[in-house]
């Protein structure tokens, strides 16, 4: 049979690979020049996993013709499939300039900025991407991926909306969408996405693993564990996604055991086969978690050392204004209101009463304010919220108003603060429902920052300040994995966390003392020592009769599911003292905060 183009497409539709290429090697010895020959070649190629041959194919043929958007793109993602990102991402940029409107290179390219850990640039033109052709779910997803990194939350929001009507997903992009979902807290749908598949037999590896994540994620052990026994082993493995995905499971499972070492061993694993730096930046927390749960202190700090790093490279990305010299991370903890601010009258400080106000937990962040939230959760007249930044959307939209905050609230109308008010609670009813007589928990560390905005919108609010050791809030900070840009730049080193530490301190006190609010000082350490009596001091200062359901918070939090924050896992356990005086093992990296936080901590009541 005489070779034509013809007879490849017919051999490749009835996938006779060697046949087809032979025809194109006969056509292209015959016409050296005919390019739907070499095209044809590439493509044979590529179905037979042949990718260097293939990709020297298609650069032959941005050779041959450098006009054609496609040549351009296929040789791209190639160059990206072996980890040439360099080379694939000039590929992907002429293809766009010579075709400016083709979503899937946008796409391929935004996907390579994904993979380089480049989230800002991945994000505009992935949306972009999805506003041209929105009903490409590929690049839709990957575009919501994008704007979770870069906390993009209302462009993640839109990007969803109504989801559910979407065309039916491969399986993996199902996965895909599930791990967004799990990070906002959706676990039900996240578990829903993960179970789509018509053959459970035919499950991939990688989607059993990140149900495992889920399982973990919600407390639900038991499940993760039984079905991280179905596992295949990682050496099986032939593919690298499904390989690392197993491995990771294997590694978030241990983590929440007894063998630190395996831990630390698994998560070395996954940082050789992670090929980005940026992408590293979470498995040396966990290494630095699993050597610290060993006693192995220099080991930690080497490895936050390394995750800092990256962290900083990060958040210099979203944020880089936020590394400049002089820039406090945390701006609102140099703010101050005056006296004079207040002016004479308070007639402000009788809006509203004990009984309606919300119960605001508030303190530096790893201060104890999730195990104060799930106590105050567990009782049945009370509901909390998982940390909804509410106050912060309050203040936002009194500066888009123009007005200088916090240091001009006493300068609004009472029917201004209302409204501000009603704003406050229709975020709330998006979020929690409430039973008649049912009273709301805000918990949210940072909102102590906002201790003005709270005393002017509900004056007689009760207000739970969480303390601990400054030290050990200080350790416990530089240990996780913030994933705010002003928190990373906050913790990228103990003086600068120490230093923010600090000066958030600074402003609690002045405005306790300006504003007089009704206040409850909690230490951490109080609590545990001496839990029952504490927790009946808690029931009466926020006015419940019978405070025994918040003795068993942790049975609470078993059954709540998603938790937010990252001790998710400690609430679900009894308390205990195995976090009390933990930095006295790091002693010689304090010793240079002494001059720092000496005046903290003779304010609380602490030694070093």
């Amino acid at each position: 049979m005489q070779a034509s183009i013809e007879t490849v497409a017919a051999a490749v539709s009835e996938g006779a690979l060697v046949e087809a290429e032979l025809a194109c090697r006969t056509l292209l010895q015959q016409q050296p020049a005919l390019e739907p020959a070499l095209e044809w070649l590439a493509y044979v190629l590529q179905l037979q996993q042949r990718s260097p041959e293939a990709l020297e194919c298609y650069r032959q043929l941005t050779e041959r013709n450098p006009y054609n958007a496609d040549h351009w793109s296929n040789l791209a993602t190639l160059l990206r499939d072996a980890g040439r990102l360099e080379e694939a991402e000039r590929a992907y940029v002429t293809s766009l300039r010579i075709n400016p409107s083709d979503c899937i290179v946008q796409g391929n390219l935004g996907l390579l900025y994904m993979e380089r850990g480049e989230y800002v640039r991945a994000r505009s033109l992935l949306t972009e991407a999805t506003l041209q052709q929105p009903d490409v779910m590929s690049v839709r997803i990957y575009a919501v991926m994008a704007c979770y990194e870069c906390g993009d939350t209302v462009g993640v929001e839109d990007l969803l909306a109504g989801w559910e009507a979407w065309p039916p997903l491969s399986e993996d992009l199902r996965v895909d969408l599930a791990w967004v979902f799990a990070q906002l807290g959706r676990a039900m749908e996240a578990e829903r996405l993960l179970h789509e598949t018509t053959n459970a037999s035919a499950q991939r590896p990688r989607t059993a693993a990140r149900l495992i994540h889920l399982y973990e994620r919600v407390n639900r052990l038991d499940e993760a564990r039984a079905l991280l026994e179905q596992l295949p082993e990682p050496e099986s493995l032939t593919d690298e996604v499904d390989r690392y995905e197993v491995i990771a499971a294997h590694g978030v499972m241990a983590q929440r055991g007894h063998d630190p070492l395996m831990t630390r061993n698994l998560l070395e694993r996954l940082v050789l086969q992670t090929k980005e730096r940026k992408h590293r930046g979470n498995l040396y927390f966990g290494i630095a978690k699993a050597c610290d749960k060993a006693g192995e202190t220099v080991g930690a700090m080497q490895a936050l050392a390394e995750a800092h790093a990256i962290q900083l490279e990060n958040a210099a990305q979203l944020a880089p204004e936020l590394l400049e010299p002089g820039v406090e991370p945390i701006a609102p903890s140099t703010l101050r209101v005056e006296p004079s601010d207040l002016g004479t009258d308070e007639a402000w400080r009788q809006a509203g009463d004990l009984a309606t106000s919300p119960v605001f937990v508030v303190g530096f962040p790893r201060s104890g304010t999730t195990m104060l939230e799930q106590m105050l959760d567990a009782h049945p007249d009370l509901v909390s919220m998982d940390e909804r930044p509410f106050m912060q959307a309050v203040a936002e939209r009194l500066q888009q108003r123009g007005v200088l905050y916090p240091e001009h609230l006493w300068s609004l109308s009472e029917s201004e603060v209302d409204g501000l008010r009603q704003h406050y609670w229709q975020l709330v009813a998006r979020t929690a429902m409430l039973a008649p007589g049912q009273r709301i928990i805000d918990k949210n560390p940072l909102n102590l920052l906002h201790l003005p905005l709270i005393m002017r919108l509900f004056p007689k609010a009760p207000v739970i300040l969480a303390l601990r050791h400054p030290c050990d809030v200080i350790l416990s900070c530089y240990m996780q994995n913030f994933r705010s840009p002003g928190f990373q730049v906050l913790c990228s080193s103990m003086e600068r966390l120490a230093r923010g530490y600090v000066n958030v301190m600074r402003f609690w006190v002045h405005h306790e003392a300006l504003l007089k609010p009704h206040v409850l000082r909690l230490r951490y350490e109080d609590l545990l020592d001496d839990f029952e009596p504490m927790v009946k001091r808690i029931g009466d200062f926020i006015g419940v009769e019978d405070a025994t359901p918040l003795l068993r918070f942790h049975e609470h939090a078993q059954q709540k599911g998603f938790i937010s924050t990252p001790s998710y896992s400690q609430v679900t356990q009894p308390p205990n003292k195995r976090a009390v005086g933990r930095w006295k093992r790091y002693a010689d990296a304090f010793e240079p905060l002494r001059p720092t936080l000496a005046e903290v901590m003779e304010l609380w009541g602490y030694d070093f």
